[in-house]
């Protein structure tokens, strides 16, 4: 990093002039020459813009770019205290998801990832496809990223308390299909091979009729083997594993015992800890997992991003890709020992030691395995 310290140094003798003058034009020259030294020659790789348009703001819903930005400074604050990344606000007054795509790309040779937060669905998620496109960077979004990730390693270390296997059991999801799809679709990666999701209108299936858009087809068509239809209710008679991705929590002794035994019960809604004081049961213990932050089993995304984009940024990835978020599970759920798994702790808490480390490791050198890697920090080598 010869043209890195000279510059560095220059400006610690007081010599800002040579700094600028000679130092920085250098090393602008050599970008010029040789694109691929930019990790070298830049700190872009350890850069992540966390980009709103303040129409889906958690807790707050749309207020738009302006009040967005205590949300995003918040996460930027994490992004630096837990993974050492460099991350900056971007809150854009955008009334598109070409408008946000347009302003994110023109910045991509400033940031090496992209974090989309705050924005409502289905923009969200097109935002975050369109971007992935059309730009060379990693791009996370927590509601189809994190959480998926979550789930899979809360529900893997839960599986192994109720003596289960991940491709025999019965999953049902309820929520908005846009939230829905991808937890389903990463569940399916990971080897379930029963999922229902429902909305407000029940089961997801390939001839309900009413409304549907892409999402929903897409749903009926690659979950929901059974053709089970009806109500949510319906669908959980004999489910082992029940998520709850929007609406208020239900927690209730009839809908436990309509499920199979030492059911799994994984609330991703907004709850207090009143809701959930654990219910007598007939039907074993049930492993119980919210996005309650002084309950046991906190799901939520702030386990994943720190890890995930420092591996992302360290492989100087191109995307993030189902290789790396399936490493990042994996990695998230071995954070607990089977040794030490019980019905209160089957994820880690955020700030568990070695967390963000272990899953960049993981998530490093999956980038690299899959291809979409250009490079791994010292120290690592692809498997």
């Amino acid at each position: 990093m010869a043209g890195s310290l000279s510059l560095t140094q220059a400006i610690y003798d007081g010599e800002l002039d040579l700094a600028y003058a000679k130092s920085s034009a250098s090393l602008c020259r050599a970008l010029a020459e040789d694109p691929a030294e930019s990790p070298r020659l830049t700190s872009r790789w350890n850069r992540v813009a966390v980009v709103t348009d303040g129409s889906g703001v958690p807790g707050a819903g749309d207020v738009g770019p302006h009040p967005a930005l205590p949300y995003l400074e918040k996460k930027a604050a994490v992004f630096r205290k837990l993974a050492g990344i460099e991350a900056f606000p971007l809150a854009i007054d955008a009334r598109s998801s070409e408008d946000m795509v347009r302003v994110v790309s023109a910045l991509s040779p400033s940031i090496g990832a992209v974090n989309i937060e705050g924005v409502a669905e289905p923009r969200s998620l097109d935002v975050k496809n369109r971007l992935a496109a059309e730009t060379d960077l990693p791009v996370f979004q927590d509601g189809s990223d994190g959480i998926p990730v979550v789930c899979l390693a809360a529900l893997l270390n839960s599986l192994k308390l109720a003596g289960k296997d991940i491709r025999t059991v019965r999953i049902v999801l309820s929520g908005t299909e846009a939230d829905g799809m991808p937890v389903a679709e990463f569940l399916s990666a990971a080897g379930a091979g029963d999922i229902i999701v429902c909305d407000r209108s029940g089961a997801i299936h390939r001839r309900r009729p009413g409304p549907t858009n892409w999402v929903k087809e897409r749903l009926a068509r690659n979950t929901n083997p059974r053709q089970v239809k009806g109500s949510p209710a319906k669908a959980l008679s004999g489910a082992d594993v029940f998520i709850s991705l929007s609406g208020p929590p239900v927690l209730t002794r009839e809908l436990l015992a309509s499920m199979a035994r030492n059911a799994i019960l994984f609330y991703l809604t907004d709850c207090t800890p009143d809701l959930f004081s654990r219910p007598e049961t007939d039907s074993g213990t049930p492993v119980i997992a919210t996005t309650c932050p002084v309950l046991p089993n906190q799901l939520t995304a702030c386990l994943v991003f720190p890890g995930l984009l420092r591996g992302a940024l360290d492989a100087r990835a191109r995307t993030v890709n189902l290789e790396m978020k399936m490493a990042a599970a994996l990695a998230l759920a071995a954070m607990v020992p089977e040794s030490r798994l019980d019905h209160e702790l089957v994820i880690p808490r955020v700030l568990t030691p070695g967390l963000v480390p272990s899953m960049a490791k993981a998530v490093a050198e999956a980038a690299a395995s899959s291809g979409v890697a250009q490079g791994l920090p010292s120290g690592l080598t692809a498997p």
